[in-house]
């Protein structure tokens, strides 16, 4: 790229690093450091993403021995990339999250893998992911980030969300065996955005400014507090195959928990699986195969679960996967309200799991009433709730 002269109108060339590809006034090659790694790395990235002078995943490429970057949209256009995924060796993995991807700090794969990572914009991974049916059928983790993103250069769509070479270290730290030095991965990013930031305080160009310098909204809306006599919190658990297998359609929900927070009231319920358990199922939720399998029938459940609800009731979950489970077995299911997004007003950071967000909120744990993970999660996300009722000024006298 040349810089104009607006004095003379002569051609300035810009200096680029030939090794980071940044101006050379802003280079990041001191904080490179080399890392070894059992999980190979291989990034799709979108072109347009490519030319990003930002470019997060490029940082990671120039660290980690042995990743692989390749541009492209689909496959056909990277074979390479599509040879990886036939590595017997190190199978493949996709790290996209959303729906149907497991978690990849609860149930992280054994063995040395092929880590996949999609890189671009939110909305250009989605497009890799979707024109790409071989990514379909690879299996999907997910993160819950330990940390805020650092990348204060720019406002993700989401607290959640996290930079391409923050997502890479935090999978890494969780499929390493012997850990990954995930600082040392991060140093040239955090470097690069210091970098940014000094620029745009040069300039004030307030529009790069952190995402805490927005205009915030109201912690908490009324209507928690306001409905407090209505609010029951639930939890589920799924019986859910692999996305591309012959069973990976739909999720079918075989564990159900609730309380009630006004008076304390719980219900829960093991459903009959409709089909194969999967063989992650006990590891995922803890619950023996046999439990399960000895469970009520889809009728049963219905009829307790419609006399322990009540009209105008408030199911607060955390998230919407576990009530979307309901509504996928036919049932209506009242109005509804998230607590990770109150939780994350609240708190105006990131949450993290459902546990830690309750003890960031200062809440106490008890014992779980409830069977393997759906128990502790229900636990933990009751805490949460009356915690923000708390917070809100609530008194149940």
């Amino acid at each position: 790229m040349n810089a104009v002269t607006p004095a003379s109108q002569e051609f300035v060339p810009r200096r680029v690093c030939a090794h980071c590809e940044r101006p050379s006034s802003v280079c990041v090659c001191a904080s490179l450091s080399p890392l070894k790694t059992r999980t190979r790395v291989v990034i799709l990235q979108h072109p347009r993403e490519s030319d990003v002078p930002i470019n997060t995943a490029r940082l990671a490429e120039l660290q980690l021995e042995g990743a692989e970057l390749h541009v492209g949209i689909r496959l056909g256009e990277v074979p390479a990339l599509r040879a990886r995924l036939d590595d017997a060796h190190a199978p493949p993995i996709l790290l996209y999250p959303g729906e149907g991807a497991r978690d990849l700090a609860e149930a992280p794969p054994s063995g040395p893998v092929t880590l996949v990572v999609l890189d671009g914009t939110w909305w250009q991974a989605k497009k890799l992911f979707q024109y790409n049916p071989e990514l379909l059928r690879l299996p999907r983790y997910g993160l819950s980030p330990s940390a805020p993103s650092r990348y204060r250069i720019r406002r993700e769509p989401a607290l959640h969300c996290i930079s391409t070479i923050e997502a890479i270290g935090e999978a890494l730290a969780l499929l390493e065996p012997g850990g990954f030095d995930r600082e040392a991965l991060l140093k040239p990013f955090d470097a690069m955005v210091e970098h940014q930031l000094h620029y745009a305080e040069q300039r004030n160009a307030r529009r790069h400014l952190a995402f805490r310098d927005r205009a915030r909204k109201p912690r908490l809306p009324r209507q928690l507090a306001e409905r407090a006599a209505d609010l029951v919190v639930g939890y589920g658990e799924a019986n859910a195959w692999p996305r591309g297998s012959e069973l990976g359609i739909d999720a079918e929900l075989v564990q159900w928990v609730a309380e009630r927070i006004s008076t304390g009231e719980r219900f829960e319920a093991l459903l009959a699986p409709r089909r194969a358990l999967s063989p992650s199922f006990t590891a995922h939720t803890r619950v023996p195969a046999e439990v399960v399998l000895a469970g009520e029938d889809i009728g049963e459940f219905r009829r307790r679960w419609l006399a322990f609800s009540r009209p105008g009731d408030l199911l607060a979950g955390w998230g919407h996967y576990a009530a979307d489970r309901l509504v996928a077995e036919g049932f209506e299911v009242p109005e509804r309200i998230d607590l990770r997004e109150l939780a994350r007003r609240q708190l105006r950071k990131k949450t993290g799991e459902v546990s830690a967000c309750a003890r960031e909120l200062g809440a106490t744990l008890p014992e779980p009433w409830a069977r393997g993970r759906a128990g502790e999660r229900l636990t933990a996300a009751v805490a949460v709730t009356r915690a923000l009722l708390t917070a809100a000024g609530y008194t149940s006298e």
